[in-house]
């Protein structure tokens, strides 16, 4: 019986295929290749998927788009989100502890590691359809970009869908923002593990439910965190202490990474990559309204109008602040209370009462130098 032309399932090359049995790889290299790729798949998630019906709508319609970065606040969702979005179809590439990208890609693709590691990559994707998720790239962000330039140029069969705080500014990325729930939604997904924390929960009025989601800025891991205290405190009653959120909310899943142990150490991931001006100026208006204008940031900060302006913009693009259509600033109320806390520690607890009206305190710590 001839045998027929195959291809190889991981590279592509000619394999020879009779009617009894179809080869799949061309070599026990690429069979164990393949086997590697499996083992670093997404995984079915453990607990339910609630909402992000429209984000969802717009990654669909997306998807002939290459390099596509989901951007949002920390503890909004977005790594749950693209696995909701890709299910099996990808290979998941976690980057929150990597400290080299390019090798962290090439063992979760299954692909040997020789120098040049980039070259070894670009001849591997180049002649096959490749789906690779990079998760939680901000502290990589420049890394990322240098790896995925040439990566995309040199691989058309090659799309990208990263997630991160900010943006990868990488040549024809298409950023989706990943916003906070609706009201409707964290509510739900508030019962939902709430119920699952104490079996016959009663919860009571859903009208405390949306206040306290709404008070906890509507974030999925916020929501998940306070689902915990249940069991030790009527609704009601952890409405009330929310002030103290950033005590309160920090038992996370054992297995999650460590920033998503406490809405603490997730909001501090965020502040400890920025730099000196941008973590003085986040501190500053803090003090202030959650809403607030270009004015009000200048009065805080004690630093020239421009330079402000360009700290500012860098905090909306990590995702630590909006800007909004009506055209003022705005900071989630958790990051909000993160920023008190920062700013208390600097002046050891020493902020007078009427300071926090007029934001004039923070001139009492040295201002970093405007360097342009």
């Amino acid at each position: 019986m001839a045998d027929q032309v195959g291809t190889c399932a991981i590279c592509g090359t000619a394999t020879a295929t009779s009617r009894r049995r179809h080869a799949r790889y061309c070599s026990n290299a690429c069979r164990q290749r393949a086997y590697r790729q499996r083992v670093n798949e997404p995984v079915m998630a453990l607990d339910s998927f609630i909402g992000r019906d429209a984000e969802l709508l717009r990654l669909t319609g997306l998807t002939d788009t290459r390099m596509l970065t989901l951007v949002g606040a920390a503890g909004v969702g977005k790594t749950r989100l693209i696995k909701e979005f890709v299910g099996s179809r990808a290979t998941l590439v976690e980057l929150a502890s990597a400290t080299d990208v390019t090798r962290a890609c090439a063992a979760a693709l299954g692909e040997p590691i020789r120098e040049p590691v980039l070259s070894t990559l670009v001849r591997a994707l180049a002649g096959r359809e490749t789906l690779l998720v990079l998760d939680n790239c901000e502290h990589v962000a420049a890394e990322c970009a240098a790896l995925l330039e040439p990566l995309l140029l040199g691989c058309p069969g090659l799309t990208v869908i990263a997630t991160s705080r900010e943006p990868l500014r990488v040549p024809g990325e298409v950023l989706v923002a990943v916003p906070p729930l609706s009201i409707t939604n964290a509510v739900e997904l508030f019962i939902d593990r709430a119920s699952a924390n104490q079996v016959g929960l009663r919860l009571g009025d859903r009208d405390v439910l949306a206040a306290l989601c709404a008070r906890l800025d509507c974030l999925p891991l916020a929501i998940e965190l306070a689902a915990r205290l249940v069991t030790v405190l009527p609704v009601k009653e952890l409405l009330a202490r929310l002030d103290d959120r950033l005590e309160l909310l920090n038992r996370g899943n054992r297995t999650a990474a460590e920033r998503h142990q406490s809405l603490r150490a997730a909001i501090g991931w965020s502040y400890d990559h920025l730099s000196a001006d941008e973590q003085h100026v986040f501190r500053c208006i803090s003090q202030g309204p959650r809403g607030f204008g270009l004015d009000v940031a200048v009065q805080a900060c004690d630093l020239p109008s421009d330079r402000v302006l360009v700290l500012l913009s860098a905090l909306v693009a990590k995702s630590l602040l909006t800007f909004t259509a009506a055209g003022r600033f705005e900071q989630l109320e958790s990051v909000r209370l993160y920023g008190r806390e920062r700013l208390a520690e600097q002046f050891a607890g020493d902020v007078p009462g009427g300071a926090a009206a007029n934001l004039k305190v923070v001139r009492r710590g040295p201002a970093p130098a405007a360097n342009h």
